[in-house]
Order: structure tokens, then C-alpha cells, then sequence
């Protein structure tokens, strides 16, 4: 092993073979394997450092897709690693050409034959991977596990024992040979390549091979997940995880090793106190939040919440990345900030002097909030409350506050175990019939469900702030200063609006008439994007109209844009121009590409029930679906079927209790439902219109 193979990166909580995901990062070309105007021709071209300077463009290899299901636990975003790889060209005066492959068996070959000058990618570095290609100082290392189902005598620590065992392991990968080295006698069925670990996953729950050999940083959130299997051993050899280049490259090698050793490498993965120099040394600001609405989740494959893009923009003024710690439990943020897991607290925590009293330091605050009444019908006043039942979440200042107003308004106080978000979607549901919550929770809910009213607020005001340990001034000197020069100015009113202001009800008003055989003024392009790729073109338009109503200008809260509302990113990924979206024609293609892409990924179920799961994909994204599937057959509901089964486990993962058990964590859960819903029940309308349409004519005919 070469020097410096035993530093580590600090992004430890990523699925080993997942690679960098495409990210808005203003990347000048990208060339796939698909078909589209926007795919260049593959040009061959060899030369170390100096060829490369000489040609101005650094390319880089990744596979398509990767990222896109990951919601990190812990670690880096994958778009750090994308963003780390364009940083060290802009560092060279290089131009970037990101060649994004089909799977990850092809990165290597891409490199060794001269189609990529580095790939980028968490490659675990074997002996016999080294006379292929050569890998740069190891960026994070990680042990195997063997997962599969528990041996019915409790044993779970003998190789020995286990190496009796059918393993599934996806051909091209390291494991072949972990195996192979620990477990000789194993026999193995051979995965097809580029078999990602949900896959593989699902083949062990499904009982088609016994166990598997898979990375701990991927293992082991999905054995958090799963009921059925467990971590049966470890595999006693660390494995070093790194990016590849060509093995006649030494000077492109080295220009990367020094970089990235500069960049990232400084810090460790055990438990530190670091103020501010630290945290500039170590490249990394370690945030403590939970996975929810408002703090941090993962959204048609983008990392957002406004906890989380608001320290992200701190980060970046102090030049580091955002590492995301996620706690299982509130109650953890606190010890875990004092155990150094993590540099800051960033997830709605109001200061109060009890929490002062323990030692906790809060910055400014970065939000002011309201407790505010949410209901169906609309409140005017608090005396409309009278006789009303008001349900909260048990032991917060919520019951305080009812307690103080009960004898006032005469109103009825129930305590509940579920937390705000539960309590608000029940009133929307009419489960419950009115709620006190924080104002920035329920004016994110409410934008999200045009059946909420929220309002009356109280008059006292509550400030959300960071928190930070007393052995951290110089960070909560910087943490303030950030605020004071941001709060409430340009961009920082920008992202409030994006998440808490309600212009989606006005956004939806709109009403399209059918007027004979046409259903949009789009319906040509809809109809050539859908015939190539074997969709009823009235799905489509019935999915169109769900997304945009309409208008190609349209463009959401989190920025996906055009008529079928596409991310950029996502729109790089199917080979369309991210800022061509607003194009009708490419806005429509790149909309049906992407739903073909999600209907790929359910291709073993029923053709009835194939495009259910792949719209309710489109709108949640594929991991959170599959979650909902693993989740209903815990049910007992029928993971193969949407309607009745497997939406109810969707909204099950709205819940804390099951979110934070799911491999993608919290997902708003009626959001999908009622977009798959609404979808089928205008598909079913357009049906009818032309049926009606085939019997006037018919009728019509008929006549002498």
C-alpha cells in the first residue's frame, strides 16, 4: 500500500459502491450511453498531467443515477464527492466532461481504456484491481459484513459455519473475492452486474440466496431496516475505498493524492471537540439534526430541508463541507453534541434557560416562530375555539400553552404520544379536529395540503437557534455573525419562502376544460414522448396537468421546472439540458424519460401495477417507495399492489417512529398518495371523455 493509504475520509456512512450523483454544479458537458441530442460522441484520449493541460479538460467518469436514493445518516452528501472532483480541475485552470455510464462495472474499463482520465467512485482497492488500474490515497475504509437471515441455533460469529451457506453477490465487485478469501466453501450465486445493494437486499428478504457480503457503510442501515436479517459476521480485512485513474498516469496521481490530502483527509471518524480552526482544518462542519420536513430528508433524489441548506450556506462562507449526523431521537441531539459526534445542533430547538442551564450555548436566532392554531375550517378568532377539542403532543409547551388559555376560551385539551406533523396531518384527515403548532411546521404542511387552515397565531414569539458546546466560542462567534449578516436579507428570504410560504393552493386553482379529442395544448409532444417509450400518452397528460397544470413555467419549491416539473440534475441524468426544461418538447421528454426510468426499477411486479409505483416513484422518489414496500409486507399488506396496501405503509413514513427505521427515512407520505390517486382518478375521466366520444360518433353513425 502506498503512503498515506491508512488516512481516512470522513465520509463513512455511504453505500461503498455508490458513486458521485450529478448536482447542479454547472457542469459544462456530460456524455452518456443513451440516446439524445445531448450526448456527444466519446472521444479516446491517453497522456498524464501534462497531455491533459494541455487539452484543458479534465474528464471524469461516474455511473448514472448513484445518489439519488442515498439519504446519509452520517457523512458527506455524494455530491460532495462531484463537487470535490470539479474542485480539484477548477484548482488545475481545468474545464470538466463528466462522462456518466450505464454501470458500475464500467467505470474502471473507462479509465484503463482511455474514455475517462479519473473515475469517481468509492472503489474498494484489491490486489488484483491494482494491475488494472491505479487508485489515490484511500478516501474513506470500511469492514464487510455478512448479512443474511439468522442461523437457527443463534450463532452468528463463525465463518466457518457460515461459508456453508448460498451467498448472492453482484458480479464485477470486490465482494467475488471476500468471499472467495474468508469463505471458501460458500457456494455463490452470481448477481448481475451493477445489482445495487437494495437489490440485493430484496433477493435475501425474498429468499432466493442465503447471505451476502456487503460494506458496513451500506449494510447498516438496511439491517436497521429489515426485520428478517441481521449482520451474521465481519470479514476480519478493513478494506481501503478509493477513486481510479490509469496506471501510466503517476503525475495525474499525485496532483490528485496531494489535493485530496489537503482537502479532506485531515479529519477522523471518532468523536471529537473541534472549534472553529479545527473544523476549517478538518474540511467538514458536522451538523446534529433529525430527518424530518423541516431539517433534512431526501426529495426525487435531492438532499433539502431548511435547517439543513441553511448551515450548508454557513458552511460554505467558512469553505467546508457539511457532514449530516442524524440522531434517531430528539432526546439524543443534546448528549451527543457533549460526546463530540457531532459541531453543531441544527434542528428547530428553541433556547430556553432550562436548556442554558445545562450548558447548552445558543446562537441569534435564525427563525422566529408562533404557536398557531391549524384546522379544516377556518378560525377568526380564539373564541371560535369554544367547546372545540385541541389535540397536542404530550409533555411540550403546546399543553402549557392550552392550559393557560383553557379557562379563557373554554376549549378541551388532548394529549397524544404523536408528535406535531402526526397531529396536523390527522386534522387534515379529520382524525382530529384542531391542533397547536409551531408556525413554520404548519405553514410547511399547510403548503403541501390545501385542506389545512392555519391560524389563529398567538402573540409570543419563539426564536430557533443553534446550539453549540462552551468549548466552541469561536464557532458561535461565527454562527452569529452569519445570521446578523444574513437573517432576513436576499437569500435568506428566499430559502424561508421556498419552504414556508403557501403559494402552492394558487398555483393549483387552475381549470382546463376538454373540448373534444384534445386534453392540453401539448398533446402531440405528449403523444410522440409516450409511444417511444410505451405509455398511454392520457396518463401522461393526466400526469402533466398534476404537476404543472399546464404551464411550462412553471417551477416548484425545491426548483424542478417545466411541464412535467423535472430537476435539472434529474434532467442530466435522462440526456436533457437542465436549462432546456421550460421547452415544451424537451420539458415532456425528459418527464417521460425519467417515469420510464422508475418504472424500470418495479419491473417484477404486475403490468396493471407497474406505472402506480412508478408515478408514486416520481413523485417520492424510488428508495422512499421501496421503503413503503418493505414496510406493507411487515404489515401484512401486499407490497405488490399500491392501491389499499401500499400507500397506507407511504403514510406510515410520514411517522417518526417509522421513518427513522426506514433506509431513506421520513418522506411526506400524502404526497404521493394523493398525487397517484389524483392522477388514476383524471385518467379515468379522460377515459371515459373518449368513450363517450366513441359512442356519440358510433351513434351518430348509425343513423339514416
Amino acid at each position: 500500500m502506498r503512503a498515506g493509504a491508512a488516512t481516512l475520509f470522513a465520509a463513512t456512512a455511504f453505500t461503498a459502491t455508490l458513486l458521485l450523483a450529478a448536482g447542479g454544479c454547472g457542469v459544462p458537458r456530460e456524455t452518456t450511453e443513451g440516446k439524445g441530442p445531448e450526448r456527444p460522441a466519446v472521444a479516446v484520449a491517453f497522456g498524464d498531467l501534462e497531455e491533459i493541460a494541455a487539452r484543458g479538460t479534465l474528464r471524469l467518469a461516474r455511473r448514472r443515477w448513484d445518489g439519488f436514493e442515498t439519504l446519509p445518516r452520517q457523512g458527506l452528501p455524494a455530491e460532495s464527492y462531484f463537487t470535490l472532483a470539479e474542485e480539484f480541475a477548477a484548482r488545475r485552470g481545468l474545464d470538466v466532461e463528466w462522462h456518466v455510464l450505464g454501470g458500475f462495472d464500467e467505470l474502471m474499463p473507462a479509465v484503463r481504456d482511455g474514455l475517462a482520465d479519473v473515475a469517481v467512485a468509492n472503489f474498494t482497492i484489491t490486489e488484483a484491481r491494482t494491475r488494472d488500474v491505479a487508485f489515490t490515497v484511500p478516501l474513506t475504509r470500511t469492514r464487510e459484513w455478512v448479512v443474511g437471515r439468522p442461523a437457527p441455533d443463534g450463532a452468528t460469529s463463525d465463518l466457518e459455519a457460515l461459508s456453508g451457506r448460498t451467498f448472492g453477490i453482484p458480479a464485477g465487485t470486490a465482494y467475488v473475492d471476500s468471499v472467495a478469501r474468508h469463505l471458501p466453501d460458500a457456494s455463490v450465486v452470481a448477481l448481475p452486474a451493477g445489482t445495487d445493494p437494495h437489490e440485493v437486499f430484496e433477493g435475501l428478504e425474498a429468499g432466493r440466496f442465503d447471505a451476502t457480503v456487503m460494506d458496513a457503510v451500506a449494510a447498516r442501515p438496511m439491517v436497521a431496516a429489515s426485520e428478517q436479517l441481521e449482520r451474521l459476521g465481519v470479514l476480519p480485512d478493513a478494506r481501503d475505498l478509493a477513486w481510479a485513474v490509469r496506471r501510466e498516469n503517476p503525475e495525474l496521481l499525485a496532483a490528485l493524492d496531494a489535493f485530496l490530502e489537503e482537502r479532506f483527509l485531515r479529519g477522523g471518524d471518532a468523536p471529537a471537540h473541534r472549534d472553529l480552526a479545527a473544523i476549517r482544518s478538518a474540511g467538514r462542519l458536522r451538523m446534529l439534526t433529525l430527518n424530518g420536513p423541516g431539517t433534512y430528508y431526501l426529495w426525487r433524489g435531492e438532499l433539502i430541508g431548511f435547517e439543513y441548506e441553511l448551515l450548508r450556506a454557513f458552511a460554505e462562507t467558512l469553505g467546508v463541507a457539511l457532514e449530516v449526523v442524524v440522531a434517531a431521537h430528539r432526546e439524543d441531539l443534546m448528549p451527543w453534541l457533549a460526546a463530540g459526534r457531532g459541531d453543531v445542533v441544527s434542528a428547530g430547538v428553541t433556547a430556553t434557560e432550562e436548556r442554558r442551564a445545562a450548558g447548552s450555548l445558543f446562537s441569534t436566532p435564525y427563525l422566529r416562530v408562533h404557536e398557531v392554531f391549524v384546522s379544516r375550517a377556518p378560525l377568526g378568532s380564539l373564541a371560535e375555539l369554544a367547546g372545540r377539542r385541541v389535540t397536542v403532543q404530550r409533555g411540550t409547551s403546546f399543553v402549557r400553552t392550552l392550559e393557560g388559555l383553557r379557562g379563557a376560551v373554554g376549549l378541551e385539551i388532548e394529549r397524544s404520544p404523536a408528535e406535531s406533523e402526526a397531529l396536523i396531518r390527522a386534522v387534515a384527515e379529520a382524525r382530529t379536529e384542531v391542533t397547536l403548532a409551531d408556525s413554520h411546521v404548519a405553514d410547511l404542511e399547510a403548503a403541501f395540503d390545501e385542506r389545512l387552515s392555519v391560524g389563529p397565531r398567538l402573540p409570543d414569539e419563539m426564536g430557533l437557534a443553534w446550539v453549540v458546546r462552551p468549548d466552541q466560542p469561536e464557532l458561535l462567534a461565527a454562527l452569529n455573525a452569519f445570521i446578523e449578516s444574513r437573517y432576513r436579507g436576499y437569500d435568506y428570504n428566499v430559502l424561508r419562502n421556498k419552504y414556508f410560504r403557501n403559494d402552492r393552493r394558487m398555483q393549483r386553482q387552475r381549470e382546463h376544460r376538454i373540448d373534444g379529442e384534445r386534453l392540453s395544448p401539448f398533446d402531440e409532444l405528449v403523444k410522440a414522448a409516450a409511444a417511444e417509450h410505451g405509455f398511454d400518452w392520457r396518463l401522461v397528460v393526466s400526469q402533466m396537468y398534476q404537476e404543472s397544470g399546464f404551464d411550462p413555467a412553471e417551477e416548484s419549491f425545491a426548483g424542478a421546472r417545466g411541464l412535467m416539473q423535472v430537476l435539472p440534475r434529474t434532467a442530466r441524468e435522462v440526456g436533457i439540458d437542465g436549462d432546456a426544461l421550460v421547452d415544451p418538447a424537451r420539458g415532456i421528454e425528459a418527464g417521460v424519460r425519467y417515469l420510464s426510468w422508475t418504472r424500470e426499477r418495479f419491473e417484477a411486479l404486475p403490468l396493471g401495477e407497474q406505472r402506480w409505483f412508478a408515478l408514486a416513484a416520481y413523485n417520492a422518489g424510488v428508495g422512499h417507495v421501496r421503503d413503503a414496500r418493505r414496510l406493507a409486507a411487515v404489515k401484512g399488506w401486499d407490497a405488490e399492489r399500491w392501491f389499499d396496501h401500499v400507500e397506507h405503509a407511504m403514510l406510515l413514513l410520514s411517522e417518526r417512529e417509522y421513518a427513522r427505521q426506514a433506509l431513506h427515512g421520513y418522506v411526506r407520505g400524502s404526497e404521493p398518495v394523493r398525487y397517484v390517486d389524483q392522477i388514476r382518478e383524471r385518467y379515468r375521466a379522460y377515459l371515459g371523455h373518449f368513450d363517450a366520444l366513441r359512442a356519440a360518433a358510433d351513434a351518430g353513425g348509425s343513423r339514416s
